[in-house]
């Protein structure tokens, strides 16, 4: 797997292990120990880190109580000014639109000590719920693990692995669109469901068809269900 497919890769292992975790097949600390390298739950609104694996505060080397006290203090101390000031400010605005099934990928930086040279991380975030988001951060080489861990333990969504960058590319009413067409409603109950004309819906699955590449309809359901939006 080339590096590039690799970094296209934890978005989606991401997508399905919140997926779990939401529906209580999995708990947060059994989903711990199957990432190798940093599971975190962020605070929405300044992304304080509210929980942090076992493995993650030995790397950080932050006890869970040093890091619910610092807050979002810690980016101060050892991140650059760069993935302060324009990483995160780009990462809330793709927060804002508030889309609970898009997954965000990133690189940030962290220094470990004031004498070490920052180290990037690899990290893809999700919300969660309301409150918090959900995010992995892994260094590079740990991403093929990952992947192979979540296959094993879960098997492979072929629809998920197939679909997920262009299901990632649909709008959040493009979305909403397309669960209602997976529930094989007709552009007029669809109108009639989410308040809009039966125009703006036909342009919309004009654009939901365009972006998954395809046009049959039970194909459409397929994908509906997989990402788990019925």
């Amino acid at each position: 797997m080339t590096e590039k497919e690799l970094l296209k890769d934890q978005p989606k292992q991401l997508f399905k292990l919140s997926n779990l975790l939401n529906k209580g097949t999995i708990s947060l600390d059994d989903l711990a120990d199957i990432v190798p390298g940093i599971m975190h739950v962020n605070s929405r609104d300044d992304l304080a880190i509210e929980y942090m694996s076992k493995k993650g505060c030995n790397i950080l080397r932050y006890t869970q109580e040093e890091l619910n006290t610092l807050g979002s203090k810690i980016f101060e101390i050892h991140q650059s000014e760069f993935t302060r000031t324009h990483t995160y400010p780009k990462l809330m605005a793709e927060l804002n639109k508030k889309d609970p099934n898009q997954v965000i990928p990133f690189f940030q930086d962290w220094q470990y000590a004031k004498d070490k040279n920052f180290v990037f991380h690899f990290t893809s975030t999700k919300i969660l719920n309301h409150n918090q988001l959900i995010s992995i951060s892994l260094f590079p080489q740990d991403i093929q693990y990952l992947t192979n861990k979540v296959n094993n333990l879960f098997g492979i969504n072929k629809i998920v692995n197939r679909y997920f960058t262009h299901y990632n590319s649909l709008t959040l009413r493009e979305k909403e669109i397309l669960n209602e067409l997976g529930k094989e409603k007709t552009r007029k109950e669809i109108a009639y469901t989410l308040f809009i004309s039966e125009k703006t819906v036909k342009k919309h699955c004009e654009n939901i068809y365009q972006k998954l590449g395809t046009s049959k309809r039970s194909e459409v359901e397929k994908i509906a269900k997989s990402f788990g939006i019925i």
